[in-house]
């Protein structure tokens, strides 16, 4: 009996939903029975294309397939799919060097639609040859017409949500239900999405807001088909959900162009978007905090001052270690508890000597009890945000004046046509859109900056959490940790380590303190 392996695709999720999978699957088995042949195995694509040839590329089922059987693994077998296009669509060509191929390896192909077989066994028949070429063609050449009424209809769609209309669209953020033709916040999820977005800001990362979620059987988000749909909240999602300018109510394309600032409904207000944003910039490279408990308070502040690399912290936690000797006898060694910080580049030898060890729980003592009371009691002396403001002021005025150099030549035109100035004209259009861009990033780095709480409200907030930082329930103490951590983190700017055994506190460019290894302050003072 001849063996057979049955193949099915589907490109999209709406074939997944109308069952397309079950179907080929299902005709497919009837297909190889009625032809006596054995059913050894049922591979599937889902969600790839084979316009672009996504079902080919590696990770994929057939990309598979059509590695063992240049391997020799299915000589003498039959790979049974509905049609031509399941296996390509991107024309005569590729499927016929496909289908050529398998079957010099050995492999017939069948297609149950139509009950023709490409067989392995007959060498060149002219008749298979212009039938493969020709439906292989009509499929490639289907799907691209497809193609290009798809990509029509989402450029007329984008153009009328550009022009402020509320078209209908496909897919909906999952924060939001469609009420006729109403659009309106689902209460219950925009709840969730902003205690997300509340619990990021007070510290908590990604993984301890999934694990909440998770713990309390929160229901997710996703369709009902979706193959995640029963497995809990990720990582993933969660980072999503707060970098998705959707929650503003914004409409944003795949290529990140903002072609409507209302089109949703608004979920997330702007000065909790922009405090999210600030956070996750200051998290960067620091994601798995919270699963090592969050025991560094000062992470992502401490750096060396000969090299500027960063520090490294080490915690040593009460252990025994048992030794036995060489007579028998085992001997246990009870290891020291210690947290200590480092030149990271010096403890791995790379391009830095800069080997003085500090004691962690002195300076993180010393942030505490030392400077924390002194920079609360600064009134600021310098606006953190004065560079910004005046770099965004200074290309509003060249704005402004281009502006007017553009009315003047535009005045000039009227007069005449002029080759000179119609290339002026389209210099400084060039010029002033490069600068409206520079204008909008700094426009949204100053409301960042500015949507975090002042000195003081962070030195309150982490003089609240003393206590917490010590609990002995994990979650608490995690959650505290966390949140301290981001306090202190817009509270001072760095911490240096010398090489002579002291350590320096530099909340901001204006002001430095510097203590020895013990804590005990030897200078300092804000600059004037």
């Amino acid at each position: 009996m001849q063996t057979s392996v049955i193949y099915a695709r589907f490109s999209t999720s709406e074939q997944s939903k109308g069952y397309s999978l079950e179907r080929q699957k299902t005709l497919g088995t009837s297909f190889a029975e009625e032809q006596g042949w054995q059913v050894e195995n049922v591979i599937t694509d889902e969600g790839r294309s084979a316009f672009h040839g996504a079902n080919r590329l590696e990770g994929s089922a057939l990309h598979t397939f059509e590695i063992e059987a240049r391997n020799g693994l299915h000589d003498g077998k039959v790979l049974v799919v509905e049609n031509i296009d399941r296996l390509s669509r991107q024309g005569a060509k590729a499927a016929a060097q496909l289908i050529w191929a398998l079957n010099e390896n050995g492999v017939s192909v069948a297609t149950y639609h139509d009950q023709h077989i490409y067989s392995a066994d007959r060498d060149g028949d002219m008749m298979d040859l212009f039938k493969l070429i020709l439906l292989a063609q009509q499929s490639h050449e289907e799907s691209a017409k497809k193609s290009r009424r798809t990509a029509d209809s989402w450029a007329a769609r984008f153009a009328a949500i550009s022009d402020g209309k509320k078209v209908a669209v496909p897919h909906l953020p999952h924060w939001i239900d469609r009420e006729g033709d109403e659009l309106v916040l689902n209460p219950h999820r925009t709840a969730v999405l902003n205690e997300i977005f509340d619990l990021y800001i007070d510290g908590c990362g990604i993984h301890l807001i999934t694990t909440k979620l998770n713990d309390r059987a929160e229901p997710t988000w996703m369709p009902a088909s979706h193959k995640r749909q029963n497995n809990g909240w990720f990582y993933s999602y969660v980072y999503r959900l707060l970098t998705k300018r959707a929650v503003l109510g914004e409409y944003v394309t795949r290529e990140g162009v903002t072609l409507a600032s209302d089109f949703f409904p608004q979920a997330i207000s702007a000065e909790k978007w922009n405090r999210v944003q600030a956070t996750l910039a200051m998290r960067k490279g620091n994601q798995r905090r919270s699963r090592n408990q969050n025991r560094n308070l000062l992470a992502q502040m401490v750096v060396c001052s000969q090299c500027g690399g960063g520090a490294h912290f080490e915690h040593t936690t009460d252990s025994v270690q048992r030794y036995t000797k060489t007579n028998g006898e085992v001997v246990n060694y009870k290891r020291k508890t210690y947290r200590r910080l480092r030149c990271d580049r010096a403890r791995r030898r790379f391009e830095c000597d800069n080997n003085e060890v500090l004691n962690y729980d002195f300076v993180e003592d010393t942030i505490l009890q030392e400077m924390l009371p002194r920079l609360a009691g600064d009134k600021s002396r310098s606006d953190p945000l004065a560079p910004l403001k005046r770099e965004a002021a200074e290309l509003q005025r060249l704005q402004l004046v281009d502006e007017q150099t553009t009315a003047n030549l535009v005045d000039a035109l009227a007069a005449g046509p002029s080759n000179a100035i119609n290339a002026r004209l389209r210099a400084i259009e060039k010029q002033m859109e490069q600068r409206s861009g520079q204008i909008e990033q700094l426009e949204r780095e100053i409301a960042q900056q500015d949507a975090q709480p002042s000195k003081s409200v962070d030195a309150d907030e982490v003089r609240a959490l003393e206590d917490e930082l010590t609990s002995e329930d994990d979650a608490t103490r995690i959650a505290a940790r966390g949140r301290v951590n981001m306090a202190l983190r817009r509270l001072i700017d760095r911490i240096l380590i010398h090489p002579n055994g002291t350590f320096e506190v530099q909340p901001d460019e204006y002001g430095s303190w510097t203590f020895d290894k013990d804590g005990t302050l030897l200078e300092g003072a804000y600059m004037p």
